[in-house]
Formats: structure tokens, sequence, C-alpha cells
């Protein structure tokens, strides 16, 4: 009797921490983040003939519960060192960028938040649309060639991202690289957002990826570069792609 109750307190604990923390699921938003329930090319992924051998056991209900609960308290434990971690790297750099701020004009943090709202917003609308010249002004060259790249094969593939009621949640500042002149200068967001994400095909207005009118969030770094006259978008990672946040650095050049 105990053990079963300590087995169902383990599973409201998790349900809690899975409530407070939110889904974590990406699509294929701009950047082509994550993949949803499909993974690319590679169809449905499907199930190996292992899986469905005469000789393999068949996992019982509770089994299955139970692992399901292990992996969620792992991933759950995961989010919670992450968000510490990121606390600490923006007090860091939010404190760099107060002190670079008083000689330097372009590191004012308010204008630097505004320059990356905007930004986030025209480029996912560049990206449903597939149309780049939308966001052109607020992306890198390079990455304006790049998104175009992919935004034209997906018209190629008659495939359209459907992202709507964009809500940016939280931008967070996780480091940043200050050098003299401002074509060096970049800072790096951790970014927190949400909307409805899913893909279909133009020709038969099916779902392909995600979920229609399902609401999601995702989680992404961003790297913005100082340009003439704004901060610009010239880099997107997703978080699996960063296993150390030690890849963020705070490397400001010292005046002579």
């Amino acid at each position: 009797m105990n053990k079963f109750r300590n087995f169902i307190k383990m599973i409201l604990i998790v349900l809690l921490v899975l409530t407070i923390n939110g889904p974590l699921v990406a699509f294929a938003r701009a950047g082509g983040g994550g993949g949803g329930g499909s993974s690319g090319g590679g169809g449905g992924g499907g199930s190996t003939g292992s899986t469905h051998s005469k000789s393999s056991r068949k996992s019982s209900p509770l089994e299955n519960v139970i692992s399901f609960g292990l992996f969620a308290v792992a991933a759950s434990a995961g989010t919670i060192v992450l968000k510490v971690k990121l606390g600490k790297k923006k007090a860091k750099t939010i404190s760099a960028i107060k002190e670079l701020s008083k000689s330097d004009n372009n590191w004012n943090y308010k204008e630097i938040k505004q320059d990356i709202e905007e930004a986030f917003y025209k480029v996912q609308t560049a990206w449903m649309e597939r149309d780049q010249d939308l966001a052109k002004e607020y992306m890198s060259d390079e990455l304006y060639t790049k998104h175009r790249t992919q935004t034209e094969w997906m018209k190629v593939r008659k495939q359209k991202n459907i992202l709507e009621d964009m809500e940016l949640l939280r931008v967070t500042p996780v480091g940043i690289e200050d050098h003299e002149g401002i074509d060096r200068d970049s800072i790096w967001v951790h970014i927190k957002a949400s909307s409805q994400d899913y893909t279909i095909d133009e020709e038969t207005d099916e779902v392909i990826e995600g979920e229609a009118y399902k609401f999601v969030q995702f989680e992404e770094y961003w790297k913005f570069i100082r340009k003439e006259y704004r901060w610009v978008l010239d880099e997107i990672r997703q978080i699996d792609e960063i296993s150390n946040l030690d890849f963020f650095v705070i490397d400001v050049e010292k005046e002579e």
C-alpha cells in the first residue's frame, strides 16, 4: 500500500512540474526549428521490425506509466537547471551591458530589447509569408540569404508554415561581445515564445506537420549583431544545439 501511495505521489509531482513548466514543442518556424511529431525527410519515423517481433515482451501499463514518469521528471529537472543557469548568465550579461552603456550608446539595453522584439515578429511574419524581403532590414545578409533559400524551397514543395498569434514571452540576454567600432559587436539572447505552429500542404490544405490551432511554446537562442541603425538577427540556434552555456561569453574589449 505504501509503495502504491508513493507511486501516486510521484505521478502527481510529475504532473505538477509539467503544468508549471508547460509544454516545449518546436515545429518548423523561422529558422527551421525542431520538427514536432515528424523528423524531416525520414517519413513517419515508424517502428522497427524488432518492435513487432513475436519474442518481444510487451510492457505492462504500470511499467509504461513509470517509464513516462521517470522521463518527465528527468526532463523537468533539466529545465529547472537550465532556468537557474540562464538566470546567472542574464545577471552577468545585463551588468556588462549597463557598464558599456555608460560610454557607448550602442549598448542602450532598452533600445536593444526593442530592436529584438521588432525583429522577432518581422522574421516570423516573413517566414510564414515566405517573403524574406518583409524582414530584410531586420536580418544580416547571411541569414537573409539562408532563410530565402529555405522558404523558396518550401514554395517548390508546396508547403507553408502557419504561424499565428505569435507572442514573445521573454527575452533573456546570455552573452555579449564588444569590440572597437560596431561591426563586430554581438549579443546572444534566449527567447521564449508561443504560437500556433503547423505546416500545411498548399494544394490540399492538409496539415503535414504539427497540429492545427494548437498553441505551443518554444525556446531558442538568437544572436544579434549591430548594424548602422539597429541590432539585426544573425543566427538562430535550437536549445539542444547548445549543450553548455559556456558557449555564450562576455567578451568586452578594454579601452587603453
